[in-house]
């Protein structure tokens, strides 16, 4: 998932305590369900993801990590909001313990303390902190890139060894990141596919890096182990 601070932008007294109550419970609750997901009594619904058996029997995270991945994203962007940055617009994504901060901020200052923000996160291992700093991108700019995104996630379906679902597409400004766990040979693959898209101009590549055998090996004790080159 990838959130959007600028939904938190106006956070008063009464809400901050709702949201320091309500960070709690996306904890216990994640403690919890994690148990359910390991052992397949039930599927875990968390931030609007439904993580059934079939979700981590192919995704190449953990289910401890796929959902540490969610509470960071929203304990990052409560965070940040709660510093109520003015003229900003903040996008949090989180895949494998990184976290990417994309979108707009004021000052260079704001930049910093934002990243410093998502750095400080429990389960953070990595920040790549691509803000802008200059003035908050206007709503037909944010529509364009909604369909720019679309239009790259179908050309990373049609191309072949591309695995779309271990994959997170963002786009700001018409710049691409592309996150998720990737072998060196899709990580080529899906660089190429992006940057032919119309549109797109820039692609920036934050995935996590393994290879081929680790990846076989993690799915080893399954009936069919993905193909992966």
């Amino acid at each position: 998932m990838t959130k959007d601070v600028g939904a938190f932008a106006s956070l008063n007294t009464e809400s901050d305590l709702y949201m320091t109550l309500w960070k709690k419970s996306v904890l216990v609750l994640a403690a919890l369900s994690a148990s359910y997901v390991t052992t397949g009594c039930a599927p875990l619904i968390l931030g609007g993801v439904a993580l059934t058996t079939a979700t981590v029997a192919t995704d190449r995270r953990t289910s401890g990590r796929m959902v540490n991945d969610e509470v960071l994203e929203k304990e990052t962007m409560y965070d940040i909001a709660r510093e109520k940055l003015p003229e900003s617009h903040i996008t949090v994504t989180a895949y494998g313990g990184k976290v990417l901060l994309t979108g707009e901020v004021a000052t260079e200052a704001d930049k910093v303390r934002a990243g410093t923000i998502a750095s400080q996160q429990p389960d953070c291992l990595h920040v790549q902190n691509e803000l802008k700093v200059g003035p908050v991108s206007e709503n037909s700019q944010r529509l364009s890139d909604t369909l720019l995104a679309t239009k790259v996630r179908s050309a990373l379906l049609a191309t072949k060894d591309v695995p779309l679902k271990q994959m997170k597409v963002i786009v700001e400004r018409s710049t691409v990141y592309l996150m998720g766990i990737v072998t060196p040979y899709e990580q080529d693959l899906a660089a190429r596919a992006t940057a032919n898209v119309s549109g797109v101009s820039a692609v920036k590549l934050c995935f996590n890096i393994e290879s081929p055998k680790e990846i076989r090996d993690r799915f080893s004790n399954y009936k069919n182990p993905p193909n992966v080159k």
